[in-house]
Order: C-alpha cells, then structure tokens, then sequence
C-alpha cells in the first residue's frame, strides 16, 4: 500500500476540483438477473434499462444503481469492484486538474443521450471511479 503525506503536508495540492455527492454506483456481477431483482424487489430500486449485459436501477432522488454482466460489451475497463460515481460542477476543469497531478488511466469523456458527461480514473487504491457532470442541477437527498 502507498504511503501518502499526512494533510497539510507541503506535498498537499489545493485543487479548484470539488465533489458535490455520490450519485451513481457500477459493479459487474456474475448473475445481473439475481442481483437486479434483489435490488428491485428486496430494496425497492426502480429497473429503469434492462438488457443484455446491463441494469440500470434509480433511488427515488433520481441516483442510479448499473449492475453489468459478463455479457456486457461497454464496461469491461471497469476491472476492479464496485465503482462510485461522484458529482462535479465542472467536468473540464476536473479533468484537466486529474491529469495535471498525474492521476492514473483517466479516460476519454463519455456522454449520454440526456447530455450528461463522465469520465473515469483510477484511485491511489488502485479501484476505478468516475466523476460526472449533469446538465441540470440534481435533486437534493430526500426529495
């Protein structure tokens, strides 16, 4: 495992980048069926996609659950366990300020049809997570 500097070390970089929240979570799963019905019918997620290879589920205030198969063609890059997606302001800018600092396999951005951008990077854990960036504001939690 790494050493790091303890905060506020002269090594700390203050950086512009800040996290408004976790908003999204992915994980392969080897049964995407089993798992998305757990969810669905043991913890009450709403099946918003489903199919082959993937599962997208969403939390009352609009957060999502994607569960992928073996079968799924898109996110076989995400090797590691489940991956947080956590919320930007400002994608570009925490984009540039990753790989600035040299951050590991920080990807292309990637956009959805409802016009919200992400990317993914890897952690100093050596796990994969992605920051995103949505169009319009997100609910707050809880309603």
């Amino acid at each position: 495992m790494p050493s790091y500097p303890p905060i506020g070390s002269s090594r700390e970089r203050r950086l512009v980048l800040k996290v408004k929240g976790i908003i999204w979570v992915g994980t392969a799963v080897d049964d995407r069926r089993a798992a998305a019905d757990f969810f669905s019918e043991k913890l009450g997620l709403s099946v918003l996609t489903d199919v082959s290879g993937f599962t997208r589920l969403g939390f009352e205030n609009g957060d999502r659950l994607e569960l992928f198969g073996p079968d799924s063609v898109e996110h076989e890059h995400l090797d590691t366990g489940p991956v947080a997606g956590f919320w930007v302001e400002d994608i570009e800018d925490a984009h540039r300020e990753l790989i600035e600092s040299n951050t590991a396999d920080v990807t292309d951005f990637e956009r959805g049809p409802d016009g919200h951008c992400w990317f993914y990077f890897r952690g100093p854990d050596g796990n994969f997570y992605e920051l995103s960036e949505y169009p319009t504001p997100r609910p707050p939690k809880g309603g």
